[in-house]
């Protein structure tokens, strides 16, 4: 089969954007465990984990201020779309975990927007969403920045 014709067969996947900043990264090893700058395909029934537990997290952040568990993030379809969204839940008992500004308690859920900031630990995550046309998988994709995320979406000062 040559190159075109598997392009045209491939479904475009939705890719969820995970853009990471803490203060410290420049000495600190948190995301050497990360497939930073690589996408990584996770089938949509399969929740995306990440804390500081490699046998229970499918993510792992090197640092023990983040919990264990600290959030699942949940691919899901709404009644009548047939694209992808996604839901995200607190796995901390005792971290907390901001969503958008609202705090998350243990075990509670949220709908995340086409883009959402998060404040976890003394980390900043920005996520956003880039739909595709795949009901059964979808990428992710880690990068790390050199300010703050809450700057990237226009607000002054972070939750940490």
């Amino acid at each position: 089969m040559n190159e075109i014709s598997k392009l045209e067969t491939e479904e475009l996947l939705t890719c969820l954007r995970l853009q990471l900043f803490h203060p410290d990264q420049a000495c600190h090893p948190a995301f050497h465990d990360l497939p930073l700058n690589q996408p990584y395909k996770m089938d949509a029934e399969d929740p995306l984990r990440l804390g500081h537990d490699g046998q229970a997290c499918t993510f792992v952040l090197n640092d023990t201020f983040v919990s264990r568990k600290q959030f699942s993030i949940q691919a899901y379809r709404k009644s009548g779309n047939s694209c992808l969204s996604f839901m995200i839940q607190n796995m901390s008992q005792k971290g907390k975990l901001m969503v958008s500004g609202s705090e998350l308690r243990h075990l509670k859920r949220a709908e995340l927007d086409d883009k959402s900031l998060l404040w976890f630990a003394r980390y900043e995550m920005l996520i956003w969403q880039e739909q595709g046309e795949s009901q059964s998988k979808f990428e992710v994709l880690f990068k790390t920045c050199n300010r703050p995320t809450s700057q990237e979406m226009g607000i002054d000062v972070p939750c940490y």
